[in-house]
Parts: C-alpha cells; structure tokens; sequence
C-alpha cells in the first residue's frame, strides 16, 4: 500500500490505553508460558499501533511543515506520548517480575530484558509534564531549523539546498556560502541558545525527579547502552585525540596541497578535489533505477527488500520549500513497512545518504519478524547498519559517477574520518552540558570553540566572529533533538570500516556476517552484535591506530590521486 493511499485516523488515547492495560492485566495474570507467550505477543502488536501511527504523523508533518492539519497531529503526540511511556514503564515491570521470565528470555532473547531493566528507570508519572515540556522545545528547534528560508544568488534556499554551494569549486561562492548560513545562526542565535537551556535545565530536572544525579546517565539509559558506558567512551575519545587528530590533520595537509590553497580554510574542508565535487549522472528517476539494479544483484534479501519500497513508494527524496531538511529511515503501516525520507541535492552525498537510509531501512526490513518494538529500531547500534550498507555498495558506485568512481570512493572514506574528531567534540561537549546544567550560554560557546581547538586543531574560521565565538553546534540537531546519539555515528563508522576491509579480503563472509547481523537487529547489544561479527570493539585499547593503517594503505596504493 503507497502511503498516498494508507488512510488516517486519530489515535484515541483513551481506548488505546484500555486495551493494552487489559491485555497487560491479560499477561500478568498468565498461569502457564504458553498463555503469557500469547499475550506478550498480543500486546507488542498493540504497541506497534501507537509507534506506527506517530512514525506516520511524524513523516507526514516533516514532508510538508506548512501541513496544519499534521501539524496539529504531531504536537498532539507529543502530548500524549508521556502517556504511552507510562503504559510501556508498567509492561516492563510485568515482563520483568514475570515468572515465567526465564523462558520468555529464551524464547526472545535477553536484551529485551535489559533494555527494560534500563527503561523502567526512565519514567515515572511524575515527570509527565517535564516531558510534554521537553517534546514541545524539540518540536521547536525542529521548526526554526526546518522553516530555515533566505536569499542567495537570487534563488530562495533552505539548507538541503544551499548544500552544493558548500562544495562549490569556486572558492568565493563557498566562503559567501558559509557565511550565509553563519548569518542565519547568528540574527537567531538567541532562540538557539533559549531552546538549548530549556532543554539543559528540562532534562536535568527530569534525571533529578528520576534519581539520577545528573542528566548524563539518563541519556544513556534512553538510548539503550547497555553495553558500555561513559568511561569506555571516555578512552575511545582519548585513542582520537592520541591518533586520530594527527591522522585527519595528515589528510587535511594533503588536501591543502591537491586543491591549491595555501591555508585550509573552514569553507574549504568540504572541497576535496580541485574539479569540484563528484557529482551523480541523472534525475532522481535515474539514480533509483540504478539503485535498483544494485539492490538486485547485491542479494536476494536486497532484491525483495527494495521490491517493497519500490511497489510502496515507501521513499521522499526531492528537497522542495516547506519540507523538514536531513534524512531518516522509519518503519509504517501495518506491516511496519520501511520508509526512507531523504534531501536530494544533486551532489554526492545524495548516494551516500540513500544507501546510509537504505541500510537503517534493510536492517528494519530484516528484523521485523521479532515483532518487538525494541528489536525493529536498536537505539545503541542502528548506525552500525546504515554506515556498513554505504561500504558494501562500493561496487555499483561506478553506475553513478563513472570516471569520477575512485574520486568518490575517497572522499567517501576519508571524509568519514574528517567527521571522527567532530564527533568526539560533540561527545564530549554534552557531557559538559549536562554536568554543568546551569552554565551560561557564553560558558557553552567557549568550552564549544575549545574543544574544536583541541580535537580540530587546523580549523581556521577566517575571521567568522559567529563561529570563532562557538556558535558551531547550532546546526547539530541530535544535540537538541536527542542527547548523547551523535557518538554512536562514530561507533558505527570504526565498525563499518572493518567491514570494508573484510570485504576487499574475503566479500562473501563479510556479506554474511552483515545478514546475520540484520536478521538479529536489536536482540543483542552493540557489544554482542561486533562481537559475533567478530569485530574488534573500539573501547580495546589501542583498537584505532591498526584501522587507521589499514586506511593509510589503500590510499597509499590507490591512483585516486594522479
């Protein structure tokens, strides 16, 4: 079914409510396994009306931010969210002090459990208010970042839009580029700042509410790590500092020389080829067939998975006025049908970003026969799955540029790689927000500038006051929308670079090992997933710098350069 034609109804709260507190009255008062087997499996389908219906509000309000009607559809779930939370809190005790827990592990597996031991601690009824509060800021930065329209070059633009010109070969238009954007942040810099302390000051005092002392582990608990903690990040962010910065800062040298500046300035970073970017051959009609050929010789799995998105029209791929800016893949419709919501901009990054979406979309494609909620959308490693497809698509890439294939393929690779130390910044800088919850805005700005000073030590703003004074994490809209994610693109990226070693080496076994994972999709930890892939975990020591040779060796012997 197209969504055009997936009709829409109100969910009523009420009702909804009644029916999963008798199914879950239904589950708890089970005499026997088989019975309470039946009822769990009864009520995670009832889940899935709520979680569908708002995945599907959300996706209609993003696609047209003018829509009033789903406008006023996706405040009223931010609403009444809280409220399905509190049902979900109470299943988790349930299932949690089931005694027939040993065998629902079995037969399900144990990270549901753990997931629920961790997000039973993430709600109470008393923070109920403090939450509809949170989701009302998120749904403002979502609009001030979305409605973004300003003049340039006498065309009206929003970021998806501007987004060539950030690459733009001439490096005059790059800089005016920049510094349009720059210019927007600055004239609202004090909504941003506004927004980020609400949320600071909301979050904090619903950790405080919660028990926890600060905001910084219930952020964690929400995103589901229960794999690893903050210390483990912590030295995964020193190994970046030891060897990741002088290896971007290597490759920041090399690209100063190949483009022909005699100083990389910030609005020249994005530029790694003096010719410009490369750019994808044809409409976006052109690059769906040609994914399509792609997804059919990749596998059979990719093949019907595609098939679907395909036959549903399950895609968003055109940036037009009036729609949410960025990417994201969800799961709708009865059948939780994978939908990919994109920004074409006819540049590169219109591939990378579908096969990124492609992978979040086939890993809920292949997971979906759990039919738990949990195990369709992996909060602690869904990056894993969208960063691995990119790696894997490699060898149809050539269907999209052509002779500018190996170009690609390096600015590809190493600018995952320019994005590592970025990721730390934004790491480490939340947990300074949420430790020092009362911090000015000009406190946040300069302990901002200081952690790009020491993890992205080339970075020369030319004279940007708006940026020299810190206003960069602006634009990073996790850092509003959902604290302490924005880590986990780098987790996923070290994990996927193995697997684009592996598959030079040995293709099939690496393809296999990436089925797998997809297939097992949220049932096992981040830890447990690399681990059965037999990956090596980024929090071992000294786990970076073998990685980063292999890197160096491909570049090394490739004629990307010549």
């Amino acid at each position: 079914m197209r969504t055009n034609q997936m009709s829409f109804k109100r969910l009523k709260i009420e009702d909804y409510s009644k029916r999963f507190l008798n199914l879950l009255n239904k589950l708890e008062s089970s005499t026997t396994f088989s019975e309470q087997n039946h009822w769990f499996e009864d009520l995670n389908k009832h889940r899935f009306l709520f979680e569908t219906t708002q995945n599907f509000v959300r996706l209609q309000y993003f696609q047209n931010l003018e829509d009033v009607f789903f406008q006023k559809e996706y405040t009223f779930f931010n609403q009444i969210e809280p409220n399905y939370l509190n049902l979900v809190a109470q299943y988790y005790q349930v299932i949690l002090s089931s005694k027939f827990r040993p065998q629902l592990e079995e037969q399900w597996g144990k990270q549901l459990f753990r997931l629920a031991d961790v997000k039973v601690k993430t709600f109470s009824e008393e923070v109920v208010k403090d939450l509809q509060y949170e989701n009302k800021l998120v749904s403002e930065y979502q609009q001030l970042l979305g409605k973004v329209s300003f003049t340039f070059q006498g065309k009206e633009l929003n970021f998806s839009t501007l987004s060539p010109y950030l690459g733009s070969k001439d490096r005059k238009i790059r800089k005016q580029a920049f510094e349009a954007k720059s210019f927007y942040f600055e004239q609202h810099r004090f909504e941003f700042d506004r927004l980020l302390d609400q949320l600071v000051k909301t979050r904090t005092a619903i950790a405080r509410k919660l028990g926890y002392s600060s905001f910084i582990q219930l952020g964690y608990d929400r995103m589901s790590r229960t794999s690893f903690t903050s210390v483990e990040l912590s030295n995964y962010r020193k190994q970046v500092r030891e060897y990741g910065v002088p290896f971007v800062s290597s490759l920041k040298r090399e690209q100063c020389k190949r483009i022909g500046v005699d100083r990389l300035k910030y609005y020249d970073e994005e530029l790694k080829f003096p010719k410009g970017q490369p750019e994808p051959i044809g409409e976006i009609e052109n690059i769906l067939e040609g994914f399509k050929r792609m997804f059919v010789q990749m596998s059979p799995e990719t093949e019907a998975f595609f098939n679907e998105l395909v036959d549903g029209k399950m895609f968003d791929l055109e940036s037009r006025s009036g729609k949410m800016g960025g990417a994201f893949a969800t799961y709708i419709g009865e059948n939780n049908n994978p939908f990919i919501f994109a920004n074409f901009n006819k540049t590169s990054n219109d591939i990378r970003v579908f096969t990124h979406e492609a992978g979040h979309a086939f890993q809920f494609y292949m997971s979906r026969h759990w039919n738990i909620p949990e195990y369709i959308i992996p909060y602690d490693s869904a990056e894993l799955f969208s960063f691995t497809m990119e790696r894997f698509a490699w060898p149809w890439m050539e269907m999209f540029f052509t002779k500018d294939t190996a170009q690609y393929k390096f600015a590809h690779l190493t600018n995952a790689f320019h994005y590592m130390p970025l990721a730390c910044v934004v790491d480490e800088f939340e947990h300074f927000i949420y430790e020092e919850p009362d911090a000015s805005p000009d406190d946040r700005r300069k302990k901002w500038r200081e952690l790009e000073q020491t993890y992205l030590p080339e970075r020369d703003y030319n004279g940007d006051q708006f940026l020299e004074r810190g206003g960069g994490f602006y634009e990073i809209g996790h850092m509003f929308t959902t604290p302490f994610y924005f880590m986990d693109y780098e987790l996923a990226h070290f994990c996927s670079v193995q697997f684009w070693d592996l598959s030079s080496k040995n293709p099939k076994l690496a393809w296999d090992s990436f089925i797998k994972m997809c297939k097992i999709g949220g049932s096992k930890s981040y830890l447990e997933l690399i681990t059965d892939a037999n990956l090596t975990s980024p929090f071992e020591e000294n786990s970076l710098q073998p990685l980063l040779q292999s890197v160096e060796k491909w570049i090394e012997q490739g004629d990307v350069l010549d």
